[in-house]
């Protein structure tokens, strides 16, 4: 069977891309556990310093790994509930009828939400931290990336304390940008 351009073009990226040892160490071995250590990993840091290549690379240790990955972009998503739930359905590739949430707690195996640009879902973070996650299976792991820091609420809670691995990403080292730039 002939390969397709997008896996072409994800093969291309992975091979440049670059750094970023200790983030996808941490996500594969979250994968990898018997039991998720976390159910929520928020990445965070200024425009441009990765955030969208890194979530890319998650969903290529996704697919090495056997795991399920639905992207979604907050840019692309109406910032309420129902918009929410229409996207992760597209996502999914789901019948319009078909409910997400059934959809994902009839997997068996790990599988990953990634969900990029989060700043521009902050009228959801509490419906999302409060009202959605908690109703997914135990096997799901969400990744939002956006610039800003999770809001107080996360870590206020106790129970979210030990399920949110929070992770600022800052500029390359020196050597990694020069193997970029190479």
């Amino acid at each position: 069977m002939p390969t397709r351009l997008a896996d072409r073009l994800s093969a291309a990226r992975h091979r440049r891309f670059v750094g970023r040892a200790a983030e996808r160490d941490l996500f594969r071995s979250a994968l990898a556990a018997p039991e998720l250590p976390f159910h929520v990993l928020h990445l965070f840091g200024p425009g441009g310093v990765g955030k969208t290549t890194l979530l890319g690379e998650f969903a290529i240790l996704c697919e090495q790994a056997g795991a399920p990955a639905y992207h979604l972009d907050g840019r692309n998503v109406e910032s309420s509930p129902d918009g929410f739930i229409t996207a992760l359905r597209a996502a999914m590739e789901l019948d319009p009828a078909a409910s997400p949430l059934a959809a994902l707690a009839a997997q068996s195996r790990p599988h990953v939400i990634l969900i990029d640009t989060y700043e521009t879902l902050a009228p959801l973070d509490g419906w999302l931290r409060d009202d959605f996650l908690p109703q997914l299976p135990e096997n799901t792991l969400v990744v939002l990336a956006g610039r800003n820091p999770p809001s107080q609420a996360w870590h206020a809670d106790p129970g979210w304390q030990t399920l949110i691995r929070t992770l600022p990403l800052r500029n390359l080292s020196p050597d990694e940008g020069q193997a970029y730039l190479s």
